[in-house]
Parts: structure tokens; sequence; C-alpha cells
């Protein structure tokens, strides 16, 4: 009789634990995308709380092209649910908001960065952004680092993207030029338009090296390349 008395506990104390447990919600969203997607390479990063105590967020790297693209997984803290892609809110308001960038691979190479416009050349950590004078969100980025005095010391080159602002190559150059009048005083008139030129092309060229298919885009220290840096 005390065996089977014991033995009841143990069932119950176990059928305790198991109704008790926290989802596994990597696990939850791994079957998901397996059972569910068209998705086959990618990497289950962390799992993060939201504003909901009701719902996890589940951070997903997805392998695309040279990027890896952020995906969110929305799980309900019970395991039962899972908003894939997409937002959940409540009271009209969307329970998670930290902004997650694009992982854009790494180069194996390193470009010039000697006679380059610089902001922040006290900065310790130099870091490379490539830009587009027409382009909306370069000017955007270079507002922000015009008064900057942080830790990067950033060294400006050039990657206009012709075929949707035409026009910005030669902007481009004329921007270079200018800043080479104040800084190579050894250059004169005919000679400081081409140097200008030659730069620009070589910026273009090590962006195409690099796969860089949008500005503005950084390539950090060791390489790695970010955009939504400032």
């Amino acid at each position: 009789m005390k065996k089977n008395v014991l033995l009841v506990f143990v069932l119950l104390l176990a059928v305790s634990l198991v109704s008790c447990a926290k989802p596994d919600y990597k696990k939850l969203v791994n079957d998901f995308i397996t059972a569910s997607t068209p998705i086959k390479d990618y990497t289950i990063r962390e799992v993060e709380t939201t504003t909901s105590p009701n719902w996890k967020a589940v951070i997903v790297y997805v392998k695309q092209d040279m990027a890896k693209v952020p995906v969110l997984f929305f799980v309900s803290s019970d395991g039962k649910s899972i908003v894939p892609n997409s937002m959940v809110f409540v009271d009209n308001k969307p329970i998670y908001s930290k902004k997650l960038e694009p992982e854009l691979g790494k180069i194996e190479f390193k470009p010039a960065d000697k006679d380059r416009i610089v902001y922040n050349p006290s900065g310790k950590k130099p870091v490379i952004m490539f830009t587009d004078p027409d382009c909306p969100f370069c000017k955007k980025a270079k507002e922000k680092i015009q008064g900057y005095n942080g830790e990067y010391k950033v060294i400006v080159k050039y990657f206009p993207l012709e075929q949707i602002h035409p026009g910005a190559t030669q902007k481009a150059i004329e921007e270079v030029a200018e800043w080479l009048k104040k800084t190579r005083p050894d250059l004169k008139g005919a000679d400081t338009l081409k140097e200008a030129k030659r730069m620009v092309e070589e910026d273009i060229a090590e962006a195409q090296k690099a796969g860089i298919g949008g500005v503005p885009t950084y390539v950090m220290e060791d390489g790695t390349l970010k955009q939504g840096l400032f």
C-alpha cells in the first residue's frame, strides 16, 4: 500500500513539474520554421522579454546572399501560439521596439583610408563610411556626425548609386576636389580634379569588391559591414 501511495505521489510530482516548466521558445520556433516555412539557412539567436508578460520575442537571423537578416517570431508565454515575421500589439502599442539591423558580412581586405575626409579625427576606433552625395539617408547620417565626438573616427569614402541618383558620381568628385583644394596645396587646377576622380573610382571599386549594395554602409575595424551605425 505504501509503495502504491509513493508511486502515485511521484507521478503527480512529475506531472506538476512538466506543467510548470518554462517552454523552450527556441525549440518551438525551430520546429515552426522547419514545418511551416521555406527558410533553410538560419540561426536562432536569443529570446527576449517584451512589454507584455504574455509574449516572448525570439530573434532569428536568416541568410540572404551575403547578409543575415533579422526576423522576429513572437511566442506566447505558454508556448501555444507563434506569430511569425510580424508584430504583436497590446492596447494599440507594439510590445517590442528594439531596432534590429541586418548583418552584412565581413570583408577580407582593408580599404584605403589615407587622404580622405575624416569626421572626429580624435576617435580611437576607425570606421569607414561609404556614402552617396544624393542619398537622403547618407545626408542624415552626415548631419549626425557633424558634431560627433565619440569613440569612432569616421573616414568618408564614396559609392555613388548612379542607377538611382544620376550625376551622383560627378558630385562626389566635386566634393572630394573641394576638400583637396584645402588639404593638398601641391595640387593645381586640373590635377586636383584628376586626383579627386581617381579617389572616387578607387572607392567605388572597393565598395563593389566588398559586395556593398546600399548606403550608408560602414566598414568596422575588423572588416565587418554594418548599416545604421549612427
